[in-house]
């Protein structure tokens, strides 16, 4: 990656439609196994989408969705926040810290069936970058 320039936090509009649709029909389901009623999905408080420059050189920069269990579930322990708090504390987790000039990041990208042309990141992978001192040796 070249650089990650921002992450931007948007308040969720809810589930569309379709979605609740979808959801009510996951909900209607026969399950013979378990008999525990199923609730339905909670709907996140935000959505977010990175913009950055991979290492092609000709690379002008992209923005995707970042749809990141991790950020929902963050989300969910800033509960008591206001919208600015917590927006500000997930930028903080998922850009400032993640993508620190220490780290290593690369982000898990994926594809839906309905949409093979657009790619979203499921994940951030950041390890920190080996320093001097813990830099791995390599025999040869």
């Amino acid at each position: 990656m070249a650089d990650i320039s921002a992450l931007q936090v948007k308040r969720h509009p809810g589930w569309s439609a379709e979605d609740r649709r979808k959801i009510a029909g996951y909900l209607n389901q026969l399950d013979l196994l378990e008999r525990a009623k199923r609730s339905p999905l909670q709907a996140p408080r935000f959505t977010a989408a990175y913009r950055y420059r991979c290492a092609d050189r000709h690379c002008r920069g992209h923005q995707q969705t970042l749809w990141d269990w991790e950020f929902v579930a963050l989300q969910r322990r800033l509960g008591q926040l206001t919208d600015a708090e917590a927006a500000e504390q997930l930028r903080h987790k998922f850009l400032t810290q993640l993508c620190a000039a220490d780290r290593d990041v690369a982000f898990y990208v994926g594809n839906q069936a309905a949409r093979p042309q657009s790619f979203s990141i499921g994940g951030v992978y950041a390890p920190r970058r080996p320093t001097a001192r813990y830099r791995p040796r390599v025999n040869r």
